[in-house]
């Protein structure tokens, strides 16, 4: 707990201010007034607010250093706690087709929560450690911390900003190639939603993309890019197997060449919104309901402020308002999905689901619809499992195996996942051995062993955000100090260059971009490119904390570096395994990129390595599509 002390200080002939900042600062605001406090303090909430701040040559402290490992677990627990049960009590209300709206959100509610109290809790820590006469406050949280500086006795000036806290897929990310030039756009949920009808009619009509209700024994494929699967879906039409593609937030067509997979594959894609019209006027009474019992749960102040507090202070009527809209919003379009899945189900035979990203809003809601109608969900292992026992508090929300799951089976990559998941009793008969189809090209890829070209490929991450201390402005700060020191270290040697390919998330890409800008907008940065093709073309391959994008690279038997942030990644398989070069400290990366470039006999041995653990971890490699089609069909 952390506890306010008694306000003991001497009073001050010049006055000394706390200075709070959060992402959405009016900055003229904040330098003319940092003028009327020489005595002062300031103190950023978040990374952007931090680069900003060191961006105009202001003297700050990282609010977030004010925590220690118990503050970031006791906020761990408040997340998860409020996520699991802030809704309890209105169970019945919220309940629709016997589906819990908020259960539909875990995932993205406790992604939410998990910065939110991390703020509060650091907030109320830098007003517990600092004696100020006045707090001025660029943040979200004035109401919060105007209770604190009342019991306290100090005086607060707050300004309001911009930016509201959102979801994570409150924004849609779509990016294709135009003319080569590649074009990137992120647009609100809303707007995506307006431009996605219209097109998703015209070439459905155009191209005779309709699924016919009479086909029979049909397998729909949730969320699947067929640029990423496109081995899987041809296999589908090798095989005779009859499958739907519905795509609820990125479109299945994206540009000409998945135009081309798809028409070639003679993949159906689903429009829901062809069934609204048997539907409309009962969606529309159901969401009126369900407004109208957001507003009243709302109200109920009381419950909520329980939830939302630190020690005594709540911070509930900071984020009230942002997160009804949430709410509504959200569980709208649950409740229309709902409707229009049940029309679906219905008038089209449905044999199975299968399904890679199962904490999903809309993938709940179809896997759950499904069971209705008792069709069979499989979910396919879509990244390598992260299996330290750091993660395993959190498996609920990001539906992994220490957590019971939703879908009955699972098809994962190889006997290293399957031996993981039966570690957390889960059931032989439900964990299939498919391999992984998305990666059947980069097997099959024709390209040089060990190619010495000099392209040394960067991928790159970023801040988690699974539990709070990986969320941090110093999470991030430790990824940012990794990439300036590759380039300086690439930069330095003969005939190497270095390509940056950013993480697909919109955050983390404009994040990357920033910092490469700011060290040298040279650097090339690539995105809208299949990853295989440009792990290809590298002769060596830099990630962090073994992504996913590790075994991409050792499939193509490339030699990896992964840089450790964060002491975790020690306890992974791979690196255990020893089938990446683990770099856990910054001052050694010149000496190990060095050796990975030039001394042959190491890069040898970790190769060795390396495939010795990718034959344990991926069975059927380059043929999963095969293998996986097979097990569905077997089901049918």
């Amino acid at each position: 707990m952390i506890m306010i002390g008694k306000n003991g200080r001497k009073q001050s002939k010049m006055c000394k201010a706390i200075f709070l900042v959060e992402n959405g600062t009016n900055f003229s605001k904040l330098e003319n007034k940092i003028k009327e406090f020489p005595r002062h303090t300031i103190y950023s909430l978040d990374y952007e607010s931090h680069k900003l701040l060191k961006e105009k040559k202001i003297a700050h402290k990282v609010g977030e250093d004010e925590l220690t490992s118990v503050d970031f677990e006791a906020i761990d627990s408040s997340s998860i706690n409020c996520a699991k049960n802030c809704f309890q009590s209105y169970k019945e209300i919220l309940t629709f087709e016997n589906i819990l709206l908020p259960e539909l959100l875990d995932h993205e509610l406790f992604h939410f929560l998990t910065p939110q109290f991390l703020k509060a809790y650091v907030i109320l820590k830098i007003l517990e450690n600092e004696e100020a006469e006045i707090i001025i406050d660029f943040t979200n949280f004035g109401d919060y911390i105007k209770k604190i500086t009342s019991f306290k006795k100090n005086k607060h000036i707050h300004f309001v900003i911009t930016k509201n806290p959102d979801l994570y897929h409150d924004n849609i990310r779509i990016g294709f190639n135009f003319a080569k030039i590649p074009v990137n756009l992120k647009l609100s949920r809303k707007t995506f939603s307006r431009i996605k009808k219209p097109i998703q009619k015209f070439t459905s009509e155009i191209y005779n993309l309709t699924p016919n209700p009479i086909i029979k024994k049909n397998i729909l494929l949730l969320s699947f890019d067929p640029l990423q699967y496109e081995e899987m879906l041809m296999e589908f039409k090798k095989k005779n197997v009859n499958f739907l593609l519905l795509n609820l937030r990125k479109p299945a067509i994206t540009n000409k060449k998945s135009l081309e997979i798809v028409k070639n594959s003679k993949s159906k894609i689903v429009d829901l919104d062809k069934f609204s019209e048997y539907v409309e006027s009962d969606i529309l009474f159901a969401v009126k309901r369900l407004e109208d019992a957001v507003k009243i749960i709302f109200d109920d102040d009381l419950s909520f402020e329980k939830l939302f507090s630190i020690d005594k202070f709540s911070f509930w009527s900071s984020i009230k308002n942002s997160f009804r809209k949430i709410c509504i919003s959200r569980f709208s379009e649950s409740i229309q999905r709902i409707y229009l899945l049940n029309q679906l189900f219905t008038k089209f035979d449905i044999s199975e689901i299968l399904q890679w990203a199962e904490a999903g809003q809309e993938e709940k809601e179809c896997v759950l619809v499904g069971k209705q109608f008792k069709i069979p969900s499989f979910m396919l292992q879509h990244s390598r499992y992260q299996n330290s026992k750091k993660w395993d508090k959190f498996a609920y929300f990001l539906s992994s195996f220490p957590s019971p799951l939703l879908s009955e089976k699972q098809i994962v990559w190889g006997e290293i996942t399957k031996q993981y998941a039966l570690s957390y009793n889960h059931s032989t008969a439900n964990i299939l051995i498919g391999g992984s189809p998305r990666h059947d090209k980069f097997f099959n890829h024709t390209h040089t062993k060990n190619k010495k070209n000099g392209i040394i490929l960067l991928a790159t991450t970023g801040m988690m955000s699974n539990s709070a201390d990986t969320c941090t402005t110093g999470s991030q700060i430790k990824f940012d100090e990794y990439i300036k020191e590759i380039y300086r270290i690439v930069k330095s040697l003969p005939e190497k260059k270095l390509i940056v390919k950013p993480h697909p998330s919109p955050v983390l890409t404009k994040l990357t971009e920033n910092l490469i800008n700011e060290i040298d907008p040279s650097i090339t940065i690539i995105k809208n490119v299949e990853l295989h093709e440009l792990i290809s073309d590298c002769e060596l391959f830099i990630t962090f904390n073994n992504s996913t994008t590790t075994v991409d690279a050792i499939s193509m038997n490339k030699p990896v570096i992964s840089l450790q942030t964060e002491s975790w990644t020690n306890e992974d398989d791979v690196t255990r395994m020893g089938a990446v070069l683990s770099v856990s400290k910054i001052k050694d990366c010149e000496k190990e990129l060095k050796k990975i470039l030039y001394d042959d006999n190491f890069r040898k041995k970790l190769m060795e390595k390396s495939n010795f653990f990718l034959h344990k971890y991926m069975s059927n490699q380059g043929k999963a599509s095969e293998s996986i089609v097979t097990i569905l069909k077997k089901y049918i």
